[in-house]
């Protein structure tokens, strides 16, 4: 056939039937008759004609509620400033890469599958494959880096984190420098200018040769984007697991020695409080700052063994999260990425287009579904977080014998709860001097 093609050398005022047999074949995938096929319009796929609505309908919602939610994402990190934290930040990466995938990546890709000829042009036929594949490898990379950084600060969180915008920036650079090879083992042909016929203008094919070095190079691409990098994810995030247990240990250690200490100066505020009871109004200023020191020094321990557990419980929650999105985004691509390598293998004829195209649009559907699942367990995440963080805000404290308040602890707030410590002691000890 490209030879026929490619030596024609008169203008042809009338393609030739067989042309038309063998082009409506390949690319309208019509029965061959007398009346011939405008293949300068749009042509459906007829293996898929009868369910296309259902398609669309499917395909978007997935794009509609993936780009709402990931923007959502988008908004809320920079809203409350959670990008410097190296974690968050490699989740808004992903919401960048998810945003791009249903805003262009699956209606490019809806449009091939429901297209039988190609109407996109030169530019796309080249640059197609490399868009709808560069997403997908960004989201791969980033929880590659998402798992190492995390596995770092588990192991030393006095550790420099990651710089996480060069690593997000290096994501889609190497994602690029991956599919560069793609133009090589793809070529166009526009049938108006071969045939130079004008029943034919603006028809063309756009064909990927199935080389043996293509073969092997898609061999590569499924082991370096997919199978690596999860082998990495799963080592990061094991090891990581193993590290969290270990640092509640310092905690309850720390909680034992402010404990004993604890007994140990309030048997020694104890006998300070009888002297200053027999002294009979001879007030002492050190003994009055002695005094809220010890109840100073009680609040700050109390609220740094709380930090510390609150520590170790948001990394468990944290861990949890991560994993469910990582692992859901690596079963749903798996059946898309084994049947790229499969493909190489297997010979696609007009018996067996049907099961296959109907096979490929559900597998692409379901690579695609994570990007609405990453943001619903993102908001899971910030809702089991806050409800946490006001469920251990509100914590009882007792002084003295005195009815027991709600004090409201902020991280960081020493000199607040220095200053409710020295109140209540200012008031326990009026009652002290005056027995």
């Amino acid at each position: 056939m490209s030879k026929n093609l490619t030596t024609t050398s008169k203008p042809a005022e009338v393609v030739p039937q067989y042309i038309w047999e063998i082009v409506q074949k390949l690319l309208a995938g019509v029965s061959i008759s007398d009346e011939k096929v405008d293949l300068r319009k749009p042509q459906p796929n007829k293996s898929l004609e009868s369910v296309a609505s259902y398609i669309i309908f499917a395909y978007g919602v997935l794009i509609v509620y993936g780009v709402l939610s990931n923007i959502l994402v988008f908004i809320h990190i920079l809203q409350y400033r959670l990008n410097k934290d190296p974690t968050y930040a490699f989740i808004l990466n992903n919401a960048i890469s998810d945003i791009l995938k249903c805003v262009v990546v699956l209606p490019l890709s809806l449009y091939v599958l429901l297209i039988q000829n190609w109407m996109l042009g030169e530019l796309l036929c080249t640059f197609l494959p490399m868009i709808q594949d560069i997403p997908f490898h960004v989201t791969m990379l980033t929880y590659v880096f998402l798992a190492w950084d995390r596995c770092r600060y588990l192991r030393n969180p006095t550790e420099p984190r990651l710089p996480a915008f060069v690593c997000a920036f290096g994501t889609w650079l190497t994602s690029l420098c991956l599919v560069l090879p793609y133009p090589i083992y793809i070529t166009h042909f526009d049938l108006g200018e071969i045939l130079k016929a004008p029943e034919l203008q603006g028809v063309s094919l756009c064909v990927h040769n199935l080389a043996d070095d293509m073969k092997e190079y898609m061999r590569g691409i499924f082991l370096v984007t997919y199978a690596g990098p999860l082998a990495a994810i799963s080592y990061f995030f094991v090891t990581g697991s193993r590290e969290i247990p270990y640092h509640s240990a310092p905690a309850v250690i720390f909680y034992e020695s402010q404990t004993r200490t604890g007994r140990a100066r309030t048997d020694s505020h104890s006998t300070t409080v009888g002297e200053i009871r027999s002294c009979r109004g001879e007030y002492d200023s050190r003994c009055s700052d002695y005094s809220q020191d010890i109840y100073r020094e009680n609040g700050r321990a109390r609220y740094e063994i709380r930090e510390a557990e609150l520590d170790v419980v948001k990394e468990e929650r944290t861990h949890k999260y991560l994993c469910s999105i990582i692992s859901i985004y690596a079963i749903c691509l798996l059946p898309i990425m084994v049947l790229k390598v499969a493909k190489l293998a297997l010979i696609e004829t007009y018996d067996n287009s049907r099961s296959f195209d109907y096979v490929y649009i559900a597998f692409v559907w379901l690579a695609f579904f994570p990007t609405c699942t990453t943001p619903a367990i993102f908001a899971f995440w910030q809702m089991s977080s806050n409800r946490r963080l006001m469920q251990s805000s509100e914590t009882v404290v007792t002084t003295a014998d005195t009815p027991s308040s709600k004090q409201k602890y902020h991280r960081g707030s020493h000199v607040q709860l220095d200053e409710r410590y020295s109140d209540t002691t200012s008031s326990i000890q009026p009652d002290n001097f005056s027995s």
